[in-house]
């Protein structure tokens, strides 16, 4: 009876998702048809940080993990399948602990730069229309993306070391920190790194904003309203036709916008989200094919809500049908994203 339960509501969630899909992918094809943007741009304040500051978010990470983890691994350099129960336990929340804390760091550093808005929008409305495209963002590449990584599982095997660890041992213990990792932490990590800092960065590189070495390597320094005399601190570049870009004054002027350039930050992050992915088999194609959609839909939006939407959404997705399989069906197919 509870197999029966729970295939109907798979068949249900199924249908929900591919209906939302079709419809949304139906409205981008119109809207490039008609030779309309899929989503409108959003103005936004300037990114503020620098090359150093990206360095010193990934050193960071290295160094804490290190510190956190370390203590729960045998003498030597191992992976997680070799690890006791314990210690992979302590080495999760371990890394968990590093990753938040370096999140915590990018978001201070973020905030006090003048680009809260970049994090969670500008009003709350905003922050609404945000989750809602989220969630439509979601429906439009899950389907895809899993369809992707059927196939490229016909020839290369997925691999994942916290899968491994809730298929060997489903225990509470292990359950709450793979789901805390998974669906919550390692998304919004992922989403400061390659979304806001990375390609932030490189779409102000490219849009010729930085107005000195120095701030490109170190970020802006002072009130954002400095940032370009007379310029409205919300004001930045957009990815539309060049009829369609901001008003700019005279002292931006120098700096021409770069409408044309704007893909390869997304390729960019995109690229280098995926290859971090390489010791999960086959796993880096899909995730490049989802993280180009994950730029651009930042780029537009100018606010990271949409991408952790999606995240979340698809890795939580991945969890409950891999839990569903251990714990009811081996039937049960779960492609892991």
């Amino acid at each position: 009876m509870t197999q029966l339960i729970v295939g109907f509501g798979l068949i249900g969630y199924a249908s929900l998702v591919l209906m939302i899909s079709i419809n949304t992918w139906i409205g981008v094809v119109r809207c490039l048809v008609a030779q309309q943007p899929i989503l409108e741009t959003r103005p936004a304040p300037v990114a503020r940080w620098g090359l150093l500051d990206i360095f010193g978010g990934t050193l960071g990470f290295i160094v804490l993990a290190n510190l956190f983890v370390s203590p729960y691994l045998s003498g030597e350099p191992t992976t997680m399948g070799e690890l006791t129960t314990q210690q992979r336990i302590g080495a999760m929340w371990g890394q968990i602990s590093a990753q938040s804390l370096v999140c915590l760091g990018i978001f201070i550093l973020i905030v006090a730069r003048g680009g809260i808005t970049l994090v969670i929008g500008d009003s709350f409305a905003t922050f609404r229309k945000d989750v809602v495209i989220g969630v439509a963002t979601f429906c439009a590449l899950c389907v895809p993306v899993i369809l992707i990584q059927v196939f490229i599982a016909q020839f290369v095997e997925y691999k994942h070391e916290l899968i491994n660890m809730l298929t060997e041992s489903p225990t509470p213990e292990i359950i709450i920190p793979v789901l805390v990792s998974a669906v919550l932490v390692a998304p919004i990590t992922e989403e400061f790194a390659f979304r806001l800092l990375l390609q932030g960065w490189l779409e102000e590189v490219l849009a010729g904003r930085y107005l000195s070495a120095g701030q490109i390597l170190i970020g802006r320094q002072g009130a954002p309203k400095l940032d370009h005399p007379g310029e409205l601190p919300e004001q930045r570049f957009s990815a539309e036709s060049p009829s369609d870009l901001l008003e700019v004054t005279p002292a931006e002027s120098a700096f021409p916008e770069r409408p044309s350039l704007m893909i390869f930050p997304i390729f960019a992050s995109a690229i280098i989200f995926a290859l971090l992915h390489f010791d999960q088999g086959g796993a880096p194609i899909p995730l490049f094919f989802l993280a180009l959609g994950l730029g651009y839909v930042y780029q537009k939006r100018r606010t990271i809500v949409p991408g952790l939407v999606v995240h979340m959404m698809l890795n939580g997705q991945s969890m409950i049908l891999l839990l569903l399989q251990i714990f009811f069906s081996d039937s049960l197919e779960a492609p892991p994203v």
